[in-house]
């Protein structure tokens, strides 16, 4: 019997510092200094480790305490290297480019599954995904934030559900202030 490596394709930043023949051509016909911004755009890489094992037991990969910030928004930060190790690692290339480097905010369904025998959906324009100028992302949820009457401090597990293409969220402490 065969044994079978799996792979996948990790997404990654490239930035590119060195301005193109036709940028250095057309600044010494303008006259002006070559333009020291940097492009960056997504790639795709093999990456010779599997993407991390969801344990069906305990699945969530990205735990955190909110913030005050994250209460008042409804808007639950992602930080940079959860989002591209669990989230957009499971994406398809268009979509993560999407949020990634075009910044526009992607539609998902969510799901709440705190009560684990009557999960909620919240899904529709108040339910996105989008990065920040700081290159984190948010995770806008604020009905879901109103009906679970999160409150700072509380303590929440998340995940990207890649089979079902949703996230999936729980209520693991919450602050009793």
């Amino acid at each position: 019997m065969a044994l079978m490596t799996y792979h996948t394709l990790r997404k990654t930043y490239f930035y590119n510092f060195y301005p193109s023949k036709a940028e250095e051509e057309a600044s010494k016909a303008n006259s002006t200094p070559t333009s020291s911004r940097h492009h960056r755009m997504l790639v795709e890489m093999r990456d010779v480790h599997p993407p991390p094992v969801l344990d069906p037991s305990s699945p969530w990969q990205i735990k955190k305490t909110l913030n005050h910030y994250e209460i008042a928004s409804g808007k639950i930060v992602v930080s940079f290297h959860d989002t591209f190790e669990y989230i957009l690692r499971y994406w398809n290339f268009c979509m993560a480019n999407h949020i990634a480097v075009l910044g526009h905010r992607v539609a998902v369904i969510l799901w709440d599954v705190t009560n684990e025998k009557k999960p909620k959906k919240y899904e529709g324009n108040d339910v996105y995904f989008q990065i920040t100028p700081s290159e984190n992302c948010i995770l806008t949820c604020m009905e879901m934030m109103r009906d679970r009457r999160l409150k700072v401090d509380d303590y929440i597990g998340l995940y990207w559900d890649s089979r079902e293409a949703n996230f999936r969220i729980k209520l693991f402490y919450s602050n009793t202030r």
